[in-house]
């Protein structure tokens, strides 16, 4: 075709895999921010995004975005692809018409995956796949025609959306919002640490060199339009990285890596509207607000207002894309982008004016449709897991899987069989001979009782005394010490440790461990194979105690792990010899005893 420019073909091809990129990118973002119970599940959110928004575009999506020229909706006209070749179209001149559809379509995909953060941990995967097929139909599709469909209406009004302030992440943003309100809140959500930061620093990563393809590419030519866009939001994502890091170091005295990269996906946020219609000098106090507000809203106004963001994603997305379709009526220019009537730094405020109606519009709009499609579909089938599953992680509960195995699975894989430890080689038969004879020696019956009594509390949670040899300290009943050793679910600790708390205990050790008592394991699933994972992922928690006494500790922990199910917990209690502070040579009972400072 005489019209198509090969480069800037090549240039937008490039930037659309870039794009496409950024939904698996966020999927290790987000993935590494939720406990490890739950990362496959978070990671599967944007997988199924990709599948259906793909489909969805490919059938009748794409039309209702760029088809016709109505106000409010596009039409059927490029219904399955129809009229959609080689040849160029009026939205992007110098490319193939196909080229332009994958790179919007790219857009579409990663939208509903962003509002996956806030939902996270406890949405069942039938709701969330129902969910974001009606909502790119019925809230991405006309939003993206108002704005950058010809005839919209907030296009035809003269608001700029460069590459996606309002249409993904002011739109993704509240929708996540309502749809965190709409479900509520995870069981003890306050306490939810990220699982694996390093995998989520490197999600970042991806996501920002996937934003130059993001906002450059949607100058949809390589020129000067898109190398501004190249470096505003380069320059953006350092800045509000820098400001959230600032914010950190003031407020809580050390800057965190977490922090860190979430302040520079909020710069990029803050810059998408206005990439390629800002100077670069502009987008550094665009980037700069922009971590600054960002980390307000995920540290005090989430807080305030009591909410369950799992992942930010209004925090970052939402109040960003605010803040930068404000900073575009602000700091767009005519002398960087001659085709738009520039914002109040060109003595205009008409620009500003229609950016905050098209923030109002979206907001509301975007809420309201989000409510009623959460409500309709909740209708058909639950939205929310169950406590039991939210308890279990979804990874296993919904997935039949887990994302770091066991060491019965490790084993397998290296082609060792787990139920014979004849056959693994050397150091590690050892170990696993030491870790089988400790872990499942003397197993007493676990039962399941609908109340908790104390005698329920007998049967479900057991108590083990373990003797110890003859002692050489020589200490007697005053100065006795004791370790309580408790075995259970990674999803009790919290309450565990806050009920230890209570009665005094405020050391312990905490380590992650495989077993199994009555339950025998578990079977999961690997590439459609059946493998039988013998040893479930637990938690240890070990205790000293010499004032509390022990019978008080048992009686906490058992209140605190209690559910009436298989699995509740073992507990152990031994003598203890001697304690000794290496620091101090302190024995005994003062060995446990610090000074008040």
């Amino acid at each position: 075709m005489e019209n198509i420019n090969y480069a800037d073909t090549t240039f937008v091809f490039l930037a659309t895999i870039l794009v496409m990129m950024m939904t698996p990118a966020l999927s290790l973002f987000y993935g590494g921010m939720v406990r490890k119970k739950n990362v496959l599940s978070t990671t599967m959110h944007s997988y199924a995004a990709i599948a259906v928004v793909s489909i969805q575009w490919l059938l009748f999506g794409y039309s209702f975005v760029f088809g016709g020229d109505s106000k409010f909706f596009g039409d059927l006209s490029f219904t399955l692809l129809n009229g959609v070749g080689f040849a160029p179209i009026d939205y992007a001149p110098t490319i193939p018409h196909q080229l332009f559809m994958m790179f919007q379509m790219a857009f579409a995909i990663i939208t509903p995956a962003l509002i996956s953060g806030s939902i996270a941990e406890r949405m069942k995967f039938p709701a969330f796949l129902a969910f974001i097929l009606l909502w790119t139909t019925f809230v991405y599709d006309p939003i993206a025609h108002w704005i950058w469909g010809n005839g919209g209406w907030i296009r035809e009004l003269g608001a700029l959306d460069f590459a996606g302030g309002s249409v993904i992440h002011i739109s993704s943003g509240i929708s996540a919002l309502v749809a965190a309100i709409y479900l509520g809140k995870r069981k003890n959500h306050d306490s939810v640490k990220p699982h694996n930061i390093p995998m989520t620093m490197i999600g970042a990563g991806l996501l920002l060199f996937g934003w130059f393809g993001f906002n450059a590419g949607s100058a949809l030519a390589i020129n000067d339009i898109a190398l501004d866009a190249f470096i505003t939001t380069n320059t953006a994502a350092a800045t509000a990285g820098i400001s959230w890091m600032i914010c950190e170091w003031i407020i809580h005295k050390k800057p965190t890596a977490l922090g860190f990269v979430s302040g520079i996906v909020a710069g990029l946020v803050s810059i998408t509207p206005g990439a390629g219609f800002v100077s670069p000098i502009s987008a550094l106090a665009i980037g700069f607000i922009g971590g600054i507000v960002c980390f307000y809203g995920v540290s005090v106004l989430k807080k305030k207002f009591n909410y369950d963001d799992a992942l930010d994603a209004f925090g970052c997305h939402g109040i960003g894309g605010i803040w930068g379709g404000i900073a575009t009526g602000i700091f767009a220019s005519s002398s960087i982008n001659p085709a738009i009537e520039g914002g109040l730094v060109d003595g205009s405020a008409s620009l500003l004016i229609a950016e905050v109606i098209s923030i109002l519009a979206v907001l509301a709009y975007a809420g309201i449709v989000s409510y009623l499609l959460l409500k309709l579909i909740s209708q058909f089938m639950p939205l929310r897991v169950s406590e039991e599953e939210e308890e279990i992680g979804l990874d296993y509960a919904v997935h039949g899987e887990t994302a770091y195995g066991s060491l019965a699975v490790a084993l397998s894989d290296a082609n060792y069989s787990n139920t014979d430890p004849s056959v693994v080689p050397g150091e590690l038969r050892t170990a696993f001979q030491k870790f089988q004879e400790r872990t499942f020696a003397n197993n007493g019956p676990e039962l399941a009782f609908a109340n908790a009594s104390f005698d329920d509390l007998n049967k479900s949670v057991v108590v083990e005394y373990q003797a110890s040899g003859a002692t050489t300290g020589g200490f007697d009943a005053q100065n006795k010490i004791t370790k309580i050793e408790i075995i259970t679910n990674e999803s009790k600790f919290e309450g565990l440790k806050k009920a230890l708390n209570n009665i005094g205990i405020t050391g312990m050790t905490v380590f992650d461990v495989f077993g199994y008592g009555m339950q025998k394991g578990h079977t999961t699933y690997y590439r459609g194979v059946e493998t039988e994972a013998d040893l479930l992922p637990k938690i240890r928690i070990e205790v000293v105690v010499s004032t509390v006494p022990v019978q008080e500790v048992v009686d906490a922990a058992r209140k605190a792990l209690y559910t009436g199910n298989i699995g509740d917990g073992k507990i152990f209690i031994y003598n203890v010899e001697n304690v000794i502070r290496v620091s101090t040579g302190d024995e005994g009972k003062k060995a446990l005893e610090y000074p008040n400072e």
